[in-house]
C-alpha cells in the first residue's frame, strides 16, 4: 500500500473550470484519504492467533472499514464479511460497498481488540485492532508484533506494547450520561 495521500475532485467541479483559481485550489479537492494502516503476516501462519493488525484513525466503523477492506481486497482477495465489535466502535453499518461488491458487517461484543475476516467459506483471519487514540510509538511497535507467528493474542501484544488494554464493556465504551 502506497503512503502517498489521493486526491479526489470535489462532486459537480468541473475538469477545466475557467477561473483564475489554481487547478488544485480548496475548493476543488477533498482532504486527502489517510491510507490503511496495516500488516499482514507474509507468509500467513496457521498456528498464529493474529494474522496481522490494523490502526484505524478514529472509532468512526463508517469512515475506517472501507479502508480496511480495500487494503484486505488487494493484499487477500475479495472480503465478504466482517465481524466487528459493537462496543468497540461508533456508527457501525450491517454493510458497506467496496470496490463494487457488498461487505456485511456483523456486531458481536467481547472481541476485544480483534475484527475478525471471512474471505471465503472456510476462509477466516483475526486482525489485532490498535485502539485509534494509541501513542504512534506504540501503535507501530503493537502492528509489528502481530505479524509474527509466536502465538500472542490480541491483548498481550498491546500489554506488551504499554497500550491500554482495559476490556471494552458497556461501561467503558461509552461515556456516561449525566446525572439529572
Amino acid at each position: 500500500m502506497t503512503d502517498a495521500p489521493r486526491l479526489r475532485r470535489a462532486a459537480g467541479a468541473p475538469d477545466h473550470a475557467e477561473t483564475n483559481e489554481p487547478a488544485t485550489s480548496p475548493r476543488d479537492l477533498q482532504a486527502p484519504e489517510p491510507p490503511a494502516r496495516l500488516v499482514l503476516q507474509q507468509p500467513a501462519t496457521s498456528g498464529a492467533r493474529v494474522r496481522g493488525g490494523w490502526w484505524p484513525h478514529s472509532r468512526d466503523a463508517r469512515a475506517q472499514l472501507p479502508g480496511l477492506v480495500a487494503g484486505l481486497n488487494e493484499h487477500l482477495g475479495v472480503v465478504l464479511r466482517l465481524a466487528v465489535d459493537v462496543l468497540a466502535w461508533d456508527e457501525i453499518p450491517r454493510r458497506i460497498a467496496v470496490a463494487g461488491h457488498v461487505v456485511r458487517v456483523g456486531w458481536y461484543t467481547d472481541m476485544n481488540h480483534v475484527i475478525v475476516v471471512t474471505l471465503g467459506q472456510h476462509a477466516h483471519l483475526q486482525l489485532l485492532v490498535v485502539p485509534p487514540q494509541a501513542a504512534e510509538q506504540a501503535a507501530l511497535a503493537a502492528l509489528e508484533m502481530s505479524t509474527h507467528p509466536d502465538g500472542l493474542g490480541a491483548q498481550e501484544i498491546l500489554e506488551h506494547c504499554g497500550i491500554e488494554t482495559e476490556p471494552i464493556t458497556r461501561l467503558s465504551a461509552r461515556p456516561a450520561a449525566a446525572a439529572a
